[in-house]
Protein backbone atom coordinates (compact mmCIF):
# COMPACT_ATOMS: atom_id res chain seq x y z
CA UNK A 1 0.00 0.00 0.00
CA UNK A 2 1.30 3.15 -0.64
CA UNK A 3 1.24 5.32 2.05
CA UNK A 4 -0.28 9.35 1.66
CA UNK A 5 -0.66 12.11 3.56
CA UNK A 6 -4.55 12.21 3.61
CA UNK A 7 -6.94 10.09 1.64
CA UNK A 8 -10.66 11.39 1.74
CA UNK A 9 -13.39 8.95 1.21
CA UNK A 10 -16.23 11.55 -1.63
CA UNK A 11 -15.44 13.99 -3.82
CA UNK A 12 -18.28 16.61 -3.53
CA UNK A 13 -17.91 20.04 -1.79
CA UNK A 14 -16.32 18.60 1.18
CA UNK A 15 -14.25 16.61 -0.19
CA UNK A 16 -13.07 18.46 -3.03
CA UNK A 17 -12.17 21.71 -0.97
CA UNK A 18 -10.24 19.72 1.68
CA UNK A 19 -8.19 18.33 -1.21
CA UNK A 20 -7.40 21.38 -3.20
CA UNK A 21 -6.41 23.03 0.10
CA UNK A 22 -3.74 20.24 1.23
CA UNK A 23 -2.98 19.15 -2.12
CA UNK A 24 -1.91 22.67 -2.73
CA UNK A 25 -0.26 23.01 0.90
CA UNK A 26 2.13 20.12 -0.44
CA UNK A 27 0.59 17.01 1.32
CA UNK A 28 0.08 13.83 -1.17
CA UNK A 29 -3.77 13.79 -1.31
CA UNK A 30 -5.48 10.75 -2.36
CA UNK A 31 -9.43 11.25 -3.57
CA UNK A 32 -11.74 8.05 -3.86
CA UNK A 33 -15.03 8.67 -5.29
CA UNK A 34 -17.63 5.79 -5.42
CA UNK A 35 -18.92 6.82 -8.60
CA UNK A 36 -17.67 7.63 -11.99
CA UNK A 37 -15.48 10.37 -13.51
CA UNK A 38 -17.34 11.98 -16.61
CA UNK A 39 -16.81 15.76 -18.15
CA UNK A 40 -19.04 17.86 -19.19
CA UNK A 41 -19.17 15.99 -23.41
CA UNK A 42 -20.49 13.11 -20.98
CA UNK A 43 -23.22 15.21 -19.50
CA UNK A 44 -26.68 14.58 -21.05
CA UNK A 45 -30.30 16.32 -21.36
CA UNK A 46 -32.78 13.25 -20.39
CA UNK A 47 -34.64 11.64 -17.53
CA UNK A 48 -33.72 8.38 -19.03
CA UNK A 49 -32.95 6.93 -15.45
CA UNK A 50 -29.78 4.48 -16.24
CA UNK A 51 -28.30 7.97 -17.15
CA UNK A 52 -29.53 9.31 -13.60
CA UNK A 53 -28.16 6.59 -11.91
CA UNK A 54 -24.54 7.96 -13.09
CA UNK A 55 -25.48 11.48 -12.06
CA UNK A 56 -27.29 10.51 -9.19
CA UNK A 57 -27.39 8.05 -6.45
CA UNK A 58 -30.87 8.01 -4.84
CA UNK A 59 -31.36 6.02 -1.82
CA UNK A 60 -34.60 4.41 -1.31
CA UNK A 61 -35.29 3.43 2.26
CA UNK A 62 -37.53 0.53 3.38
CA UNK A 63 -40.22 2.73 4.02
CA UNK A 64 -40.07 3.59 0.41
CA UNK A 65 -38.41 7.45 0.86
CA UNK A 66 -36.05 8.21 -1.53
CA UNK A 67 -33.04 11.01 -1.18
CA UNK A 68 -30.67 12.01 -3.90
CA UNK A 69 -26.82 12.08 -3.49
CA UNK A 70 -23.80 12.89 -5.79
CA UNK A 71 -22.36 9.71 -7.29
CA UNK A 72 -19.74 11.41 -9.66
CA UNK A 73 -16.31 13.09 -9.22
CA UNK A 74 -17.41 16.55 -8.19
CA UNK A 75 -20.56 14.94 -6.11
CA UNK A 76 -23.74 16.81 -5.76
CA UNK A 77 -22.16 19.72 -7.41
CA UNK A 78 -22.61 18.89 -10.46
CA UNK A 79 -26.70 18.11 -10.35
CA UNK A 80 -27.62 20.42 -7.55
CA UNK A 81 -29.46 23.68 -8.57
CA UNK A 82 -26.94 26.75 -7.78
CA UNK A 83 -28.11 28.37 -4.97
CA UNK A 84 -25.42 29.27 -2.65
CA UNK A 85 -26.92 31.17 0.53
CA UNK A 86 -24.36 31.92 3.73
CA UNK A 87 -26.03 31.03 6.50
CA UNK A 88 -28.51 33.77 8.01
CA UNK A 89 -27.85 34.81 11.57
CA UNK A 90 -30.85 33.04 13.10
CA UNK A 91 -29.68 29.17 11.45
CA UNK A 92 -26.64 30.03 14.04
CA UNK A 93 -29.58 30.34 16.70
CA UNK A 94 -31.31 27.00 17.44
CA UNK A 95 -30.74 24.99 20.88
CA UNK A 96 -32.04 21.68 21.65
CA UNK A 97 -33.79 20.82 24.70
CA UNK A 98 -31.38 21.12 27.03
CA UNK A 99 -30.78 24.64 26.00
CA UNK A 100 -27.61 23.91 24.31
CA UNK A 101 -26.84 25.33 21.23
CA UNK A 102 -26.95 22.93 18.11
CA UNK A 103 -23.48 25.53 16.38
CA UNK A 104 -20.32 25.92 19.18
CA UNK A 105 -19.32 29.42 19.73
CA UNK A 106 -16.25 28.76 18.06
CA UNK A 107 -18.58 28.38 14.61
CA UNK A 108 -20.13 31.74 14.61
CA UNK A 109 -21.19 34.15 11.32
CA UNK A 110 -18.02 36.59 12.31
CA UNK A 111 -15.80 33.15 12.51
CA UNK A 112 -16.88 31.61 9.32
CA UNK A 113 -16.78 34.64 7.24
CA UNK A 114 -13.63 34.06 5.77
CA UNK A 115 -13.88 30.90 4.59
CA UNK A 116 -17.53 31.65 3.07
CA UNK A 117 -16.00 34.72 1.29
CA UNK A 118 -13.09 32.31 -0.31
CA UNK A 119 -15.91 29.75 -1.42
CA UNK A 120 -17.60 32.22 -3.13
CA UNK A 121 -14.78 33.78 -5.03
CA UNK A 122 -13.90 30.75 -6.06
CA UNK A 123 -16.83 29.33 -7.62
CA UNK A 124 -18.26 33.12 -8.99
CA UNK A 125 -21.29 32.80 -6.56
CA UNK A 126 -23.48 35.86 -7.52
CA UNK A 127 -26.53 37.68 -6.80
CA UNK A 128 -28.76 36.91 -10.29
CA UNK A 129 -30.55 40.65 -11.59
CA UNK A 130 -34.02 40.53 -12.50
CA UNK A 131 -33.40 40.46 -16.08
CA UNK A 132 -31.69 36.54 -15.68
CA UNK A 133 -35.40 35.35 -13.45
CA UNK A 134 -37.17 32.78 -15.24
CA UNK A 135 -40.86 33.43 -15.92
CA UNK A 136 -41.54 30.56 -13.18
CA UNK A 137 -39.58 32.69 -10.88
CA UNK A 138 -42.04 35.72 -11.99
CA UNK A 139 -45.01 33.30 -11.22
CA UNK A 140 -44.40 32.64 -7.67
CA UNK A 141 -43.32 36.50 -6.94
CA UNK A 142 -46.52 37.43 -8.50
CA UNK A 143 -48.45 35.61 -6.22
CA UNK A 144 -46.51 35.93 -2.81
CA UNK A 145 -47.01 39.62 -4.12
CA UNK A 146 -50.46 39.21 -3.81
CA UNK A 147 -51.02 37.79 -0.08
CA UNK A 148 -48.20 41.37 0.32
CA UNK A 149 -45.35 38.64 1.03
CA UNK A 150 -42.20 39.39 -0.79
CA UNK A 151 -39.17 38.08 -2.03
CA UNK A 152 -35.88 38.60 -3.85
CA UNK A 153 -33.24 37.33 -6.13
CA UNK A 154 -31.42 34.32 -5.54
CA UNK A 155 -27.44 33.68 -5.13
CA UNK A 156 -26.12 31.09 -7.72
CA UNK A 157 -22.73 29.86 -9.31
CA UNK A 158 -24.31 29.92 -12.53
CA UNK A 159 -22.95 32.45 -15.75
CA UNK A 160 -24.88 33.49 -18.80
CA UNK A 161 -27.58 30.75 -17.75
CA UNK A 162 -29.35 29.52 -21.18
CA UNK A 163 -32.26 28.11 -19.26
CA UNK A 164 -32.94 24.76 -20.59
CA UNK A 165 -34.12 23.68 -17.80
CA UNK A 166 -32.00 20.54 -16.96
CA UNK A 167 -29.43 21.44 -14.44
CA UNK A 168 -30.42 18.86 -12.39
CA UNK A 169 -28.89 16.17 -15.35
CA UNK A 170 -25.27 18.07 -15.34
CA UNK A 171 -25.25 21.35 -17.31
CA UNK A 172 -23.91 20.39 -20.91
CA UNK A 173 -22.99 24.25 -22.05
CA UNK A 174 -20.69 24.68 -18.68
CA UNK A 175 -22.23 27.57 -17.42
CA UNK A 176 -22.34 26.32 -13.72
CA UNK A 177 -19.00 26.63 -12.23
CA UNK A 178 -19.06 22.95 -9.99
CA UNK A 179 -15.75 21.48 -8.21
CA UNK A 180 -15.32 20.01 -11.76
CA UNK A 181 -14.44 23.72 -12.92
CA UNK A 182 -13.06 24.96 -9.36
CA UNK A 183 -11.28 22.60 -6.44
CA UNK A 184 -10.63 19.48 -8.49
CA UNK A 185 -8.51 21.21 -10.68
CA UNK A 186 -6.55 23.04 -8.32
CA UNK A 187 -5.86 19.72 -6.65
CA UNK A 188 -4.90 18.11 -9.67
CA UNK A 189 -2.80 20.49 -10.13
CA UNK A 190 -1.16 20.23 -7.02
CA UNK A 191 -0.16 16.74 -7.70
CA UNK A 192 -3.47 15.43 -5.68
CA UNK A 193 -4.81 11.38 -7.27
CA UNK A 194 -8.88 10.99 -7.99
CA UNK A 195 -9.48 7.43 -8.58
CA UNK A 196 -13.44 7.16 -9.41
CA UNK A 197 -15.82 3.72 -8.69
CA UNK A 198 -13.70 3.60 -5.78
CA UNK A 199 -16.82 2.26 -3.15
CA UNK A 200 -15.67 2.60 0.57
CA UNK A 201 -16.31 -0.23 2.98
CA UNK A 202 -14.50 0.48 6.21
CA UNK A 203 -11.77 2.74 8.06
CA UNK A 204 -9.54 1.18 10.11
CA UNK A 205 -6.58 2.23 12.59
CA UNK A 206 -3.33 1.06 11.63
CA UNK A 207 -0.27 1.59 9.33
CA UNK A 208 1.04 5.30 9.95
CA UNK A 209 -2.62 6.23 10.93
CA UNK A 210 -5.75 4.44 9.33
CA UNK A 211 -6.67 2.26 6.84
CA UNK A 212 -9.05 2.75 4.24
CA UNK A 213 -10.62 -0.62 2.48
CA UNK A 214 -12.43 -0.21 -0.80
CA UNK A 215 -14.09 -1.90 -3.91
CA UNK A 216 -13.32 -0.87 -7.25
CA UNK A 217 -14.39 -3.04 -9.85
CA UNK A 218 -14.82 -5.74 -7.45
CA UNK A 219 -11.57 -6.01 -6.06
CA UNK A 220 -11.16 -5.30 -2.60
CA UNK A 221 -7.88 -2.99 -2.17
CA UNK A 222 -6.36 -0.72 0.75
CA UNK A 223 -4.61 2.51 1.13
CA UNK A 224 -2.94 3.86 3.79
CA UNK A 225 -3.12 7.40 5.23
CA UNK A 226 -1.84 9.27 8.72
CA UNK A 227 -5.70 11.00 8.02
CA UNK A 228 -8.48 10.54 6.49
CA UNK A 229 -11.32 12.79 5.80
CA UNK A 230 -14.82 10.83 5.42
CA UNK A 231 -16.74 13.20 3.08
CA UNK A 232 -19.18 11.01 1.40
CA UNK A 233 -22.11 13.31 1.85
CA UNK A 234 -24.84 12.74 4.12
CA UNK A 235 -26.04 9.35 4.10
CA UNK A 236 -22.97 7.10 3.18
CA UNK A 237 -20.18 9.01 5.58
CA UNK A 238 -22.17 8.32 8.60
CA UNK A 239 -22.84 4.07 6.38
CA UNK A 240 -18.70 4.47 6.10
CA UNK A 241 -18.27 4.57 10.04
CA UNK A 242 -21.74 2.93 10.89
CA UNK A 243 -19.53 -0.01 8.79
CA UNK A 244 -16.57 0.67 10.69
CA UNK A 245 -17.81 0.47 14.42
CA UNK A 246 -16.30 -2.59 15.05
CA UNK A 247 -12.46 -0.86 14.51
CA UNK A 248 -13.52 2.42 15.96
CA UNK A 249 -15.21 1.42 18.96
CA UNK A 250 -15.37 4.73 20.91
CA UNK A 251 -17.59 6.50 18.40
CA UNK A 252 -20.14 8.80 19.27
CA UNK A 253 -23.49 7.04 19.64
CA UNK A 254 -24.70 10.01 17.46
CA UNK A 255 -23.12 8.40 14.52
CA UNK A 256 -26.43 7.94 12.16
CA UNK A 257 -28.48 9.37 14.49
CA UNK A 258 -30.19 13.10 13.77
CA UNK A 259 -30.91 12.67 10.36
CA UNK A 260 -32.07 15.85 9.31
CA UNK A 261 -33.23 16.96 5.72
CA UNK A 262 -33.12 20.68 5.84
CA UNK A 263 -36.54 21.36 6.72
CA UNK A 264 -37.62 20.66 3.47
CA UNK A 265 -41.22 20.20 2.23
CA UNK A 266 -42.17 20.36 -1.33
CA UNK A 267 -45.29 22.19 -3.03
CA UNK A 268 -47.21 22.20 -6.42
CA UNK A 269 -49.41 24.78 -7.68
CA UNK A 270 -51.92 24.80 -10.18
CA UNK A 271 -52.94 29.09 -11.59
CA UNK A 272 -56.10 29.86 -12.47
CA UNK A 273 -56.82 30.21 -15.57
CA UNK A 274 -56.92 34.26 -15.80
CA UNK A 275 -54.19 34.55 -13.25
CA UNK A 276 -51.61 36.62 -15.34
CA UNK A 277 -50.93 36.22 -19.42
CA UNK A 278 -49.87 32.38 -18.94
CA UNK A 279 -49.63 31.71 -22.49
CA UNK A 280 -45.92 33.03 -22.69
CA UNK A 281 -45.13 30.73 -19.65
CA UNK A 282 -43.81 27.41 -19.77
CA UNK A 283 -43.30 25.40 -16.77
CA UNK A 284 -40.83 22.93 -18.34
CA UNK A 285 -38.56 26.31 -19.39
CA UNK A 286 -36.07 27.99 -17.36
CA UNK A 287 -33.26 26.50 -14.85
CA UNK A 288 -34.69 24.20 -12.32
CA UNK A 289 -33.64 26.46 -9.26
CA UNK A 290 -36.38 29.88 -10.34
CA UNK A 291 -33.66 32.09 -8.94
CA UNK A 292 -35.58 33.69 -6.37
CA UNK A 293 -35.44 33.29 -2.47
CA UNK A 294 -39.40 34.59 0.12
CA UNK A 295 -37.46 35.41 3.58
CA UNK A 296 -41.28 36.72 4.25
CA UNK A 297 -42.13 34.09 7.19
CA UNK A 298 -38.30 33.41 8.24
CA UNK A 299 -37.65 35.52 11.50
CA UNK A 300 -40.98 34.61 12.92
CA UNK A 301 -41.97 30.77 11.76
CA UNK A 302 -38.34 29.76 10.76
CA UNK A 303 -38.92 28.81 6.97
CA UNK A 304 -38.05 30.40 3.22
CA UNK A 305 -39.75 29.62 -0.02
CA UNK A 306 -38.03 29.13 -3.36
CA UNK A 307 -39.65 28.11 -6.49
CA UNK A 308 -38.10 25.35 -9.66
CA UNK A 309 -38.66 25.59 -12.95
CA UNK A 310 -37.87 22.83 -15.76
CA UNK A 311 -40.33 21.03 -14.12
CA UNK A 312 -41.59 17.85 -16.46
CA UNK A 313 -44.84 16.25 -16.68
CA UNK A 314 -43.69 13.59 -13.95
CA UNK A 315 -44.36 16.53 -11.50
CA UNK A 316 -47.73 14.49 -11.50
CA UNK A 317 -46.94 11.70 -9.79
CA UNK A 318 -49.33 9.19 -8.45
CA UNK A 319 -48.47 10.42 -4.67
CA UNK A 320 -50.48 13.27 -5.73
CA UNK A 321 -53.68 12.12 -6.59
CA UNK A 322 -54.06 11.20 -2.75
CA UNK A 323 -54.33 14.61 -2.01
CA UNK A 324 -57.51 15.95 -0.84
CA UNK A 325 -58.24 18.95 -3.52
CA UNK A 326 -60.96 19.34 -5.82
CA UNK A 327 -59.01 20.23 -8.52
CA UNK A 328 -57.04 16.91 -8.98
CA UNK A 329 -58.44 13.64 -11.11
CA UNK A 330 -59.79 11.17 -8.61
CA UNK A 331 -56.77 8.57 -10.34
CA UNK A 332 -53.36 9.44 -11.56
CA UNK A 333 -54.45 7.31 -14.96
CA UNK A 334 -56.83 7.20 -17.38
CA UNK A 335 -58.78 9.42 -19.50
CA UNK A 336 -59.70 11.89 -17.05
CA UNK A 337 -55.93 12.18 -15.92
CA UNK A 338 -54.83 12.59 -19.63
CA UNK A 339 -57.54 15.19 -20.08
CA UNK A 340 -56.44 17.19 -16.70
CA UNK A 341 -52.61 17.01 -17.76
CA UNK A 342 -53.24 18.41 -20.80
CA UNK A 343 -55.15 21.79 -19.49
CA UNK A 344 -53.00 22.52 -16.54
CA UNK A 345 -49.64 21.57 -18.31
CA UNK A 346 -47.30 23.32 -19.10
CA UNK A 347 -49.14 26.97 -18.48
CA UNK A 348 -50.38 26.45 -15.46
CA UNK A 349 -48.41 24.92 -12.95
CA UNK A 350 -45.36 25.77 -10.48
CA UNK A 351 -43.59 24.03 -7.88
CA UNK A 352 -41.83 25.14 -5.52
CA UNK A 353 -40.17 24.15 -2.19
CA UNK A 354 -39.87 25.63 1.64
CA UNK A 355 -36.23 25.11 3.77
CA UNK A 356 -36.69 25.93 7.73
CA UNK A 357 -35.51 25.13 10.70
CA UNK A 358 -36.90 22.03 11.63
CA UNK A 359 -35.93 18.77 13.68
CA UNK A 360 -34.38 15.65 12.56
CA UNK A 361 -36.72 12.75 12.20
CA UNK A 362 -34.94 10.00 10.89
CA UNK A 363 -31.49 7.88 10.98
CA UNK A 364 -29.33 6.82 8.72
CA UNK A 365 -28.81 2.85 9.68
CA UNK A 366 -27.36 -0.08 7.53
CA UNK A 367 -29.57 -2.83 6.27
CA UNK A 368 -28.45 -6.69 6.73
CA UNK A 369 -25.21 -5.98 3.39
CA UNK A 370 -23.86 -3.13 5.32
CA UNK A 371 -25.71 -0.94 2.74
CA UNK A 372 -27.41 2.29 4.61
CA UNK A 373 -31.07 2.76 5.38
CA UNK A 374 -32.97 5.32 7.50
CA UNK A 375 -35.42 4.55 9.75
CA UNK A 376 -38.19 7.11 10.78
CA UNK A 377 -37.50 8.56 14.13
CA UNK A 378 -40.69 10.30 15.37
CA UNK A 379 -40.63 13.77 16.49
CA UNK A 380 -43.30 15.78 17.49
CA UNK A 381 -41.74 19.28 17.33
CA UNK A 382 -41.39 18.20 12.74
CA UNK A 383 -44.92 17.12 12.72
CA UNK A 384 -45.55 20.69 14.38
CA UNK A 385 -43.31 21.81 11.83
CA UNK A 386 -44.91 21.08 8.72
CA UNK A 387 -48.39 21.46 10.49
CA UNK A 388 -47.22 25.12 10.85
CA UNK A 389 -45.81 24.84 7.26
CA UNK A 390 -49.04 23.71 5.47
CA UNK A 391 -51.29 25.51 6.75
CA UNK A 392 -49.58 28.94 6.09
CA UNK A 393 -48.67 27.83 2.18
CA UNK A 394 -52.36 26.44 1.79
CA UNK A 395 -53.40 29.83 3.10
CA UNK A 396 -51.91 31.31 0.19
CA UNK A 397 -53.51 29.46 -2.10
CA UNK A 398 -56.79 30.27 -0.45
CA UNK A 399 -56.18 33.90 -1.12
CA UNK A 400 -54.60 33.69 -4.48
CA UNK A 401 -57.17 31.31 -6.24
CA UNK A 402 -54.04 29.06 -6.97
CA UNK A 403 -54.64 25.41 -6.14
CA UNK A 404 -51.79 24.74 -4.05
CA UNK A 405 -50.94 21.35 -2.38
CA UNK A 406 -47.83 19.42 -1.29
CA UNK A 407 -46.63 17.57 -3.58
CA UNK A 408 -46.23 14.33 -1.61
CA UNK A 409 -48.36 12.59 0.82
CA UNK A 410 -46.91 14.07 4.96
CA UNK A 411 -45.44 10.68 5.59
CA UNK A 412 -43.09 10.99 2.58
CA UNK A 413 -42.25 14.21 3.57
CA UNK A 414 -38.53 15.49 2.16
CA UNK A 415 -38.81 12.44 -0.44
CA UNK A 416 -35.93 13.37 -2.99
CA UNK A 417 -34.28 15.79 -0.66
CA UNK A 418 -30.75 16.20 -1.43
CA UNK A 419 -30.20 18.51 1.83
CA UNK A 420 -29.05 15.52 4.15
CA UNK A 421 -27.82 17.12 7.17
CA UNK A 422 -26.86 16.25 10.65
CA UNK A 423 -26.07 12.21 11.36
CA UNK A 424 -22.56 12.88 11.96
CA UNK A 425 -23.17 16.23 13.40
CA UNK A 426 -20.63 18.75 14.68
CA UNK A 427 -21.09 19.13 18.85
CA UNK A 428 -18.55 20.10 21.48
CA UNK A 429 -18.51 16.87 23.23
CA UNK A 430 -18.94 12.89 21.98
CA UNK A 431 -22.33 12.82 23.92
CA UNK A 432 -24.00 15.43 21.94
CA UNK A 433 -22.37 14.88 18.32
CA UNK A 434 -19.75 12.57 16.18
CA UNK A 435 -16.93 15.41 15.26
CA UNK A 436 -15.46 18.49 17.19
CA UNK A 437 -15.68 22.18 15.64
CA UNK A 438 -12.72 21.56 13.76
CA UNK A 439 -14.66 18.19 11.80
CA UNK A 440 -12.50 15.60 13.85
CA UNK A 441 -14.15 12.58 14.97
CA UNK A 442 -14.33 12.66 19.13
CA UNK A 443 -11.86 10.02 20.11
CA UNK A 444 -10.08 9.94 17.25
CA UNK A 445 -7.15 11.81 16.32
CA UNK A 446 -6.55 12.62 12.50
CA UNK A 447 -10.20 11.02 10.84
CA UNK A 448 -12.35 13.85 10.03
CA UNK A 449 -15.79 13.93 8.90
CA UNK A 450 -16.20 16.63 6.89
CA UNK A 451 -19.65 16.99 4.72
CA UNK A 452 -23.31 17.47 4.88
CA UNK A 453 -23.93 15.20 7.80
CA UNK A 454 -21.42 17.28 10.21
CA UNK A 455 -23.68 20.28 9.63
CA UNK A 456 -25.54 20.07 13.04
CA UNK A 457 -28.82 21.53 12.49
CA UNK A 458 -31.24 22.69 9.58
CA UNK A 459 -30.51 25.84 8.29
CA UNK A 460 -33.55 27.09 6.11
CA UNK A 461 -31.34 27.95 2.57
CA UNK A 462 -29.67 25.63 0.42
CA UNK A 463 -26.81 23.83 2.61
CA UNK A 464 -24.11 23.68 -0.46
CA UNK A 465 -21.83 27.17 1.10
CA UNK A 466 -22.03 26.11 4.41
CA UNK A 467 -20.68 22.92 3.99
CA UNK A 468 -17.99 24.34 1.70
CA UNK A 469 -16.91 27.17 4.55
CA UNK A 470 -16.52 24.42 6.72
CA UNK A 471 -14.21 22.42 4.24
CA UNK A 472 -12.29 25.37 3.79
CA UNK A 473 -11.94 25.89 7.58
CA UNK A 474 -11.15 22.19 8.11
CA UNK A 475 -8.38 22.20 5.70
CA UNK A 476 -6.78 25.20 7.42
CA UNK A 477 -7.19 23.77 11.03
CA UNK A 478 -5.37 20.64 9.90
CA UNK A 479 -2.59 22.73 8.26
CA UNK A 480 -2.51 24.74 11.41
CA UNK A 481 -2.09 21.74 13.97
CA UNK A 482 0.57 20.23 11.09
Amino acid sequence: MDPFDVVIIGSGYGGSITAARLAEAGMAVLLLERGPRMETADLRQTDDPKYIQQVIDLVVTSGNVAFRTGNMVGGASIPMDGAHFRMPEKSYTPTDDSGRPYWPAELSKASLAPYFDAVEEMMSIRQFPWTEIPKAGGMFAMMLDRVGASCDRARLNYTDCLQCGFCSTGCIYDKKRTMLHTYIPLAEANGAEVRANCDVRTVTPGGQGYIVSYLRDGVLEEVSAVRVIVAAGGIHSPAVLLRSASNLPDLSPHVGENFNNNGEHAFVGILPPDFADLDAFHCYKGMDNAGLMSWHWFDDEGFTLHPGAGLEPTVFAAALAAADHPVLPSRAWGMEYKRFVEEVYPHRVIGFSALGLADGHRAVTLDNDGNPDLEDRPSPAHDAYLDRLESIVLDIGDQTGVALMPSVPRKLSGTTSAHLLSACRIAETPEDGVVDVDCQVHNYENLYVCDASSVPYSLGVNPALTISALAERTAARILEVG
